[in-house]
C-alpha cells in the first residue's frame, strides 16, 4: 500500500474509505521526477558540439497534488488539512510504497478545496515547491568518542600469550546508497578546550575549530551550508575555523566518507562525534 505523510496527517494513494484522504497518482509521477536543469549549455562555435558539464546544477521541484475526502467528519478533516496547508509554512512529505520511504521538505504555494456538502465530499488540489529537489531517504546515524590506545602486549611475554587490547581509531564511516550527493550534520559535543580537528581520511580534506567547545555544549558542522554554530544554528561560530574543507565532506551517489575525530587541548567528560545523514535521490 502506498501511504504519504502531509506533516501529521496520513494519506493514502486511490481508493481509500470514508475519513481518508486520497492523493490522485499524478503526484506520484511530479515525486519521482528529476527537476529541470539550470546550468547553461555552451555550443562549440568551431567545432561540433558543446562544451562539456562540470557539474549539472538543478532548480527548485514543482509538485501538484490532487486528492478528496468524504464521510461524516469532512468539516472537520477539511479544517485540519488547511491548518496543515497554511500558506507559506513548510512542510515535511513522506512517501512510503515499494520503491522505500522518501521525504522532501516542501512550501505551500497554493491550495484550493472545493467541497461538496451535500455529498459530504471535498476534493482538493495543492501546489507545493521544494526548493531542494532532492528526495531523501531514512536518516542514517553513526558516532565514535576519541580515539584510544591499546594495551599493547607485554614484556617479557607470558604463557599462555597476552595480546592486548585493540585500540579504538575514533572514525566513522558514511556509505551513500542513494543517486545524488548528500552532506552530513556533524555533532562534537564537549568539553574540548582547544576545539576540533575533523579529517575525511578519503579526500584529505579537514574542518577544524579552534575554539572551546564546553562540557555539556555541542558545536555543530552543517556541512550543506558550510556553517558551524554551538547549540543553536543562531549561535553561528564559523569565524573560529582555521581549516575550511568542507566539498570534501560531501558524499557522493553511491560513495563512502571516513571521519576521523581528534581533539585539542585538554578533554573533560566524554567528547562523541555524532554523523548525520540521509541517503539522496
Amino acid at each position: 500500500m502506498t501511504t504519504v505523510a502531509f506533516g501529521p496527517l496520513s494519506m493514502r494513494a486511490g481508493g481509500g474509505r470514508d475519513g481518508d484522504y486520497i492523493v490522485e497518482s499524478g503526484f506520484f509521477s511530479d515525486w519521482y521526477s528529476v527537476s529541470q536543469s539550470k546550468t547553461e549549455i555552451r555550443e562549440r562555435a568551431v567545432a561540433d558540439g558543446a562544451f562539456g558539464i562540470d557539474r549539472d546544477w538543478r532548480s527548485g521541484l514543482g509538485l501538484q497534488m490532487l486528492g478528496r475526502f468524504r464521510g461524516d467528519a469532512w468539516p472537520t478533516m477539511l479544517a485540519d488539512l488547511s491548518r496543515v496547508a497554511a500558506l507559506g509554512t513548510t512542510v515535511d512529505v513522506t512517501v512510503s510504497d515499494a520503491v522505500g520511504v522518501s521525504t522532501r521538505r516542501v512550501q505551500v504555494r497554493k491550495f484550493v478545496p472545493k467541497p461538496m456538502p451535500g455529498a459530504k465530499l471535498c476534493y482538493f488540489a495543492m501546489d507545493l515547491f521544494a526548493v531542494d529537489p532532492k528526495r531523501y531517504g531514512p536518516e542514517q546515524i553513526a558516532s565514535t568518542g576519541l580515539p584510544t590506545s591499546g594495551t599493547g602486549q607485554p614484556w617479557p611475554q607470558p604463557w599462555p600469550a597476552d595480546w592486548g587490547t585493540g585500540g579504538d581509531p575514533g572514525r566513522v564511516t558514511l556509505v551513500n546508497p542513494g543517486t545524488a550527493d548528500t552532506s552530513p550534520l556533524l555533532a562534537v559535543s564537549g568539553g574540548l578546550d582547544g576545539g576540533v580537528q575533523l579529517v575525511e581520511i578519503t579526500t584529505g580534506a579537514y574542518l577544524q575549530l579552534d575554539r572551546v567547545i564546553p562540557l555539556g555544549s555541542t558545536a555543530f558542522f552543517n556541512t550543506r551550508t558550510s556553517r558551524v554554530y554551538l547549540d543553536i544554528p543562531d549561535n553561528d561560530i564559523s569565524g573560529f575555523t582555521s581549516r575550511r574543507g568542507w566539498e570534501g565532506f560531501q558524499i557522493p551517489a553511491g560513495g563512502t566518507r571516513i571521519i576521523q575525530f581528534n581533539g585539542q587541548g585538554a578533554v573533560s567528560g566524554t567528547p562523541t562525534l555524532i554523523a548525520r545523514f540521509s541517503p539522496a535521490f
